[in-house]
């Protein structure tokens, strides 16, 4: 009875391992392709929806992600979506950043290939920002302050 007992202890043990490494490969980061970003911002008509184009070896980039995350506090789910981008060439790196570096209040996801020619990506960070009628009325590289974006969305917002 004492080796049943040691074999379902193993067990359940080995259970609860395989299980926690399913969790952790659950948290991987999506892929995004052209098609999908543009799927998001239709989505989410009647919104206004923030485009960043970034990646983890970029200072700029990286020193915007705070002033995203606090935009996307000032605003509900029903007025901003958020999503960054990464145009990072290892996805192991951005997981790795997500992990260690930065917690984000948005979603992240792994540029495919298509992505940097079909939105003519030649620098980052760069921003897209469509009003809550899905037209893109800002699009800039380079970094920008928070409050510059949360001028412009409570505008778009008000004029909806």
């Amino acid at each position: 009875m004492k080796i049943f007992n040691k074999i379902s202890l193993l067990v359940v043990i080995l259970l609860l391992v395989c299980g926690c490494n399913k969790t952790e490969t659950a948290n991987a980061v999506e892929t995004l392709d052209a098609q999908g970003v543009q799927d998001i911002i239709t989505k989410n008509r009647g919104k206004v929806v923030l485009v960043n184009f970034w990646a983890t070896w970029c200072p700029p980039c990286r020193a915007e992600i705070p002033e995203l995350i606090k935009l996307r506090n000032n605003f509900s789910d029903d007025e901003l979506v958020i999503i960054g981008v990464s145009v990072d060439q290892d996805r192991d790196a951005l997981e790795k950043f997500m992990l260690k570096e930065v917690k984000f209040n948005y979603p992240i996801y792994f540029a495919a290939d298509d992505v940097g020619p079909s939105f003519r990506i030649q620098s980052i960070p760069r921003v897209m920002l469509y009003n809550p009628d899905g037209e893109r009325v800002f699009d800039k590289e380079g970094s920008y302050p928070g409050a510059m974006f949360e001028r412009y969305i409570k505008k778009m917002l008000k004029e909806r």
